[in-house]
């Protein structure tokens, strides 16, 4: 077990665009809206409702988690990711949340008009567009116009890497290195002395981030379990293979993997087939 001195010197070393560290800024609510009102640049924003790692559920597709989902007093839809590493295709992930969020916060059988504002908030500590800004905001544009067209969602890119001396580059500037006080952003830099200066907010910060790297050596293994499976491996070899896996694990994986596999198989033999059909048919119309 570690002494309260060696954890507060591994959390000194934590910053808030830290994923897990970012977790527990966002857990309070007060906090999350003082950081919103300054992003989003709407100094009277209330959030009445948020969620951090939101697992969001998709059967017979990906599903994902989001860092942080609020709600405002506008009924509007504000998620916000932190990334760190630039090793994806950030602009599709995106996409991707925004559709997740559609889908499953909306109301079934709302009218169109009635479908609430949502707003990505992607922060992350590389400049996503090498455009030298601290913000980008991502409008709908009618390319022949210029004209921008609105459907209520809403793209906005913040990073820490260039600091353009806004308030919201000193927002980003601390989300890099989180000392000291600030007086725009006071309940912010109150939580971060919480969890670096007090001993019960170093233990649960070092908490979270052993659960965290133990949930991601045990997602590893599922992974390469998988990959076992998939390659025709059997259960009782993955087990004795990954003995931090239960062979009744292994097995309902197996289980839920042949069942995805058969689908995904047979999915792409209809859309073979459904190829081969239109070629055939343009044949006989030629």
């Amino acid at each position: 077990m570690q002494t309260y001195e060696e954890q507060k010197a591994f959390v000194s070393k934590l910053n808030v665009i830290d994923d897990v560290f970012f977790q527990k800024m966002a857990e309070d609510r007060e906090v999350a809206e003082e950081m919103l009102r300054i992003i989003l640049e709407k100094p009277k924003l209330k959030v009445i409702d948020s969620k951090v790692q939101r697992f969001l559920r998709n059967i017979g597709a990906h599903s994902v988690v989001l860092d942080l989902i609020c709600e405002d007093e506008n009924h509007s839809i504000i998620n916000c990711e932190v990334q760190k590493e630039d090793d994806d295709d950030h602009q599709r992930r995106v996409r991707f949340n925004r559709s997740n969020i559609d889908t499953i916060f909306v109301e079934k059988g709302l009218d169109y008009k009635e479908l609430p504002d949502v707003y990505i908030i992607f922060i992350s500590k590389f400049d996503t567009f090498c455009e030298n800004r601290t913000i980008y905001h991502i409008d709908r544009v009618i390319k022949e116009t210029g004209t921008v067209v609105e459907n209520g969602t809403h793209e906005i890119y913040v990073n820490t890497a260039i600091d353009d001396k806004s308030d919201i580059a000193e927002l980003m500037q601390y989300f890099k290195k989180s000392v000291g006080q600030n007086p725009k952003f006071p309940k912010t830099c109150h939580r971060v002395d919480y969890f670096k200066k007090t001993r019960e907010g170093a233990s649960i910060m070092c908490k979270l981030v052993e659960d965290y790297a133990a949930e991601k050596l045990k997602q590893a293994n599922i992974q390469t379990a998988t990959n076992f499976l998939k390659n025709g491996v059997s259960v009782d070899i993955v087990a004795k293979s990954i003995p931090s896996l239960t062979r009744d694990f292994i097995l309902e994986l197996s289980k839920r993997n042949i069942k995805r596999w058969r689908e995904e198989y047979y999915s792409q033999v209809f859309s073979d087939c459904n190829i081969q059909n239109r070629l055939y048919s343009s044949k006989l119309t030629k």
